[in-house]
């Protein structure tokens, strides 16, 4: 190869340029991350059902759809959590399934099973979901001097979220905070009942007096006409006209029991910016996007999205990126530090700087083949790939270093420069080459590895690979070129530098002497090393990956079971301000809080299950004093104090932490599989207390909860039935109204400023609702139960 090299210099040259200008290309698309892309397919498939208890959910829809699901070929694992209305199921696939066929698998037979899930059940949600990906890149908060939660929301669901979504590699999924819009009806039990009227009369009015039904066309003389009949009330006013009940005497309207306003779901979800309620989108990224990109086209729209949506502000909060940016800036600047220093070696121990130039063309070229590698192999830049290109480096250099030492040599023996070049380097290919191969040799076990450390592992050893395997291509091609031009009158250097390097070697050579005449002692010098280390390795810590300062944190905060929604807020707004005592404003950029779940899209992103739980996100500034782990490891010693009976566990790994932990909540998890949830919870409190003993365990706490407050209403079928009204009209009344009657009979309204639509419903008010007697004198009707009957007179209450 070397003689064919030196025959075709043009050739040689072609090839750099080619590694050259493809290698550039594949720096500016090759996608920029602080982990290698996880290859394990995994699936998410969500289920709503609005309105049904997390334990029917669970036996119902979870357990169906895990056992449905679970016969895809290939499967290796199962994750699901139930809440109210809300069934999220994940599958995790073995690493040899295609993902394309994972999702396929999944989405046919999540599809095959809506037939036997409850009627009612919304069809399933198949996604694909990124284990590695559990924490958002960003978020965009969005706030307004003018507009309150419910129009925050809307703007940020219909408006954003969808604009959002149209940027390459973005996934914009949910929306966070803020008040869902609705038209409500709501009820006043007083005058219902005055009435003899019920909440479900008022809905079934809206719903045979507010109608989309195409009317269809006719035909006259030479015209074709389209029929619009007013089904669907304009204004949302003229809903509290509709009539309820015509008969003898004069007709009882909507109005005459209930006020029917332009309102909002009753909130389950809050979001805190800087101590003020506004809205958030996370932003995700799609498997195999560029982070870094995908933030930058985020930002880039945003402009353009405020021009379009007036008297909104957007802002782009919790950027991940930053992180990702410095970790890869701080890997480029060692490799290039090493590069540097490598150089300067090389300077001085050839002593001229012909061969320097020659190695310091090489190096980039071998680098920049490692990166054409890692492209076609769709690998992406990130701390993995980098760190095995910085590590080769040196290996990189010393294959330029050996062909042009020899071939100096055969220069000083009185060969032509082309001679030399030819036979010094064809003189090394041999050792060379074995080098290369045993290098390559070192890092083939890792294709045999599985999980989480060949995800970590094969990125880097391939790029480790590509370089070395391109240093000797380089080696034995345009090393030897550049040697063959370049060489000439280099005999005083070489001679300045054999004489600066002969000090060097005499002096080492006096060493090695006085060290052989004591070869016992120097053994045993040797020996006493070996034991100490294995002694201190004992005391060394073992860590799959070193711990890194993020510069953010999560405090994730559990009141007391069965909490309202505005009770806790008021121990976050008390969380937050022991907070911001223990971090200084100048090390504190932002602190975000999310409450309660949205039982709705939100629910399959948020490790929240209930009213009662809060997870605080808090940034540090750039250079902030102190590290994240002391403020952490303050505040986990200060917020159990103050706020006793409050749970609380803190998260300091960010993104890198998530992706390391497959998704999962902490680095160690502990499940407990069993038919009775409360044996296994028995279980689960004895592990807690040991957990709790061991050394360096600290967040330990169970997941789940068994103690939710409840109310058993048991209706007496027979009694029901005596008085005309089936236990379908019984619990219908109560959930139209406790919760509104969307949850079973939604209806919808279209709001002509903006095209959107909004499902209309019925209900008390919250405030109407004070305790268990209202519940009880709730009016039931039904079909043949016209008169009103108090729901206690055909139930029993329990708690």
């Amino acid at each position: 190869m070397v003689k064919a090299a030196l025959k075709n210099p043009h050739a040689v040259i072609v090839l750099a340029l080619a590694i050259l200008v493809i290698g550039l290309t594949a720096i500016a698309k090759l996608p920029t991350d602080i982990l290698p892309t996880f290859k394990t397919p995994a699936v998410q498939i969500v289920t709503f059902y609005p309105g049904m208890p997390a334990e029917v959910m669970e036996k119902d829809i979870t357990t169906r759809l895990e056992r449905w699901t679970g016969q895809s070929n290939g499967i290796a694992r199962q994750e699901a959590k139930s809440m109210v209305g809300v069934s999220v199921v994940k599958d995790f696939f073995r690493e040899d399934i295609d993902p394309n066929t994972a999702m396929s698998q999944v989405t046919s037979l999540a599809m095959s099973d809506l037939f036997y899930l409850p009627p009612g059940t919304i069809p399933p949600m198949v996604m694909p979901f990124d284990p590695t990906a559990t924490i958002p890149l960003c978020l965009i908060s969005v706030s307004s001097p003018q507009f309150d939660e419910t129009k925050l929301y809307d703007v940020a669901y219909f408006d954003l979220r969808n604009r959002l979504q149209s940027i390459t590699g973005v996934i914009a999924p949910a929306v966070y905070g803020g008040r869902l819009r609705r038209i409500l009806a709501y009820v006043d039990p007083l005058r219902a009942q005055a009435r003899g009227l019920s909440p479900l009369d008022v809905i079934n009015a809206v719903r045979d007096f507010n109608v989309m039904i195409p009317t269809g066309d006719a035909k006259f003389g030479a015209l074709d006409y389209q029929i619009n009949a007013n089904g669907m009330v304009p204004a949302v006013a003229q809903l509290n006209d509709l009539p309820l009940r015509v008969g003898n005497g004069p007709p009882t309207y909507i109005r005459d029991v209930a006020k029917v306003e332009d309102s909002h779901q009753i909130q389950t979800n809050i979001v805190r910016v800087q101590g003020k309620r506004q809205v958030y989108i996370p932003i995700y990224r799609q498997p195999g996007a560029n982070t870094i990109a995908v933030v930058e086209g985020i930002k880039a729209q945003l402009k353009p999205i405020l021009e379009r949506i007036q008297g909104i502000n957007l802002d782009v909060v919790m950027d991940q990126s930053v992180y990702v940016r410095q970790a890869i800036r701080n890997l480029v600047q060692e490799a290039a530090l090493g590069f540097l220093l490598a150089a300067a070696m090389v300077f001085i121990f050839l002593g001229s700087a012909r061969p320097t130039g020659i190695v310091l063309m090489a190096l980039p070229l071998a680098v920049l083949g490692a990166l054409i590698g890692l492209y076609f192999t769709h690998q992406t830049l990130n701390a993995m790939t980098l760190g095995g290109i910085a590590v080769v480096i040196g290996l990189l250099i010393d294959e330029s270093i050996v062909v042009l030492e020899n071939s100096a040599r055969h220069l000083e023996l009185g060969a032509s420069p082309r001679d030399a070049a030819l036979i010094g380097a064809s003189e090394v290919m041999r050792p060379l080459t074995i080098v290369t191969i045993t290098i390559s040799v070192v890092f083939f076990p890792i294709v045999f590895m599985g999980g989480i450390g060949k995800f970590l592992f094969m990125p880097l050893a391939m790029a480790v690979v590509f370089a070395i395997w391109t240093s000797r291509l380089l080696a034995s091609t345009f090393v030897p070129l550049s040697a063959a031009r370049f060489f000439t009158r280099i005999a005083n250097a070489q001679e300045k530098r054999e004489n600066w390097f002969g000090r060097v070697r005499d002096r080492y050579t006096h060493a090695l002497d006085r060290v052989l005449q004591f070869r016992w002692g120097a053994l045993a010098a040797t020996a006493g090393l070996f034991i100490l280390s294995m002694l201190i390795f004992k005391l060394i810590g073992t860590e799959l990956f070193p711990q890194t300062d993020a510069g953010q944190f999560t405090v994730k905060v559990r009141a007391m079971t069965g909490l309202r929604i505005e009770k806790t807020e008021q121990v976050i707004t008390d969380v937050e301000n022991a907070i911001q005592s223990v971090i200084p404003e100048r090390d504190r950029k932002m602190v975000i809080s999310n409450l309660g779940v949205l039982l709705d899209w939100p629910a399959a992103y948020t490790p929240n299950s209930g009213s009662q739980d809060a997870f605080i996100l808090v940034q540090l500034a750039e250079h902030h004093g102190r590290s994240t782990f002391d403020y952490v490891d303050e505040l986990r010693k200060k917020l159990p104090q103050q706020f006793p009976g409050t749970e609380f566990s803190f998260d300091t790994g960010g993104m890198l932490s998530a992706a390391l932990n497959g998704g999962l909540p902490s680095p160690i998890n502990i499940q407990i599989e069993g038919n009775k949830l409360e044996i296994a919870h028995e279980i689960a409190e004895k592990i807690k207390r040991y957990a709790e003993t061991v050394p360096g365990a600290v967040d330990v706490r169970i997941q789940q909860r068994l103690d939710a407050p409840q109310i058993n209403i048991d209706v007496d079928r027979v009694k029901a039935a005596q008085v005309g009204l089936t236990q379908e009209e019984v619990v219908k009344n109560i959930v139209t109204a406790l919760n509104s009657s969307i949850n079973f009979a939604p209806s919808f309204w279209i709001d002509e400023k903006n095209g959107n639509h909004y499902f209309i419903g019925a209900q008390y008010r919250e405030n109407d609702i004070q305790s268990i007697n209202t519940i009880l004198d709730i009016p039931i009707t039904g079909k043949n139960q016209p008169t009103p009957v108090a729901l206690r007179t055909v139930a029993k209450f329990s708690r």
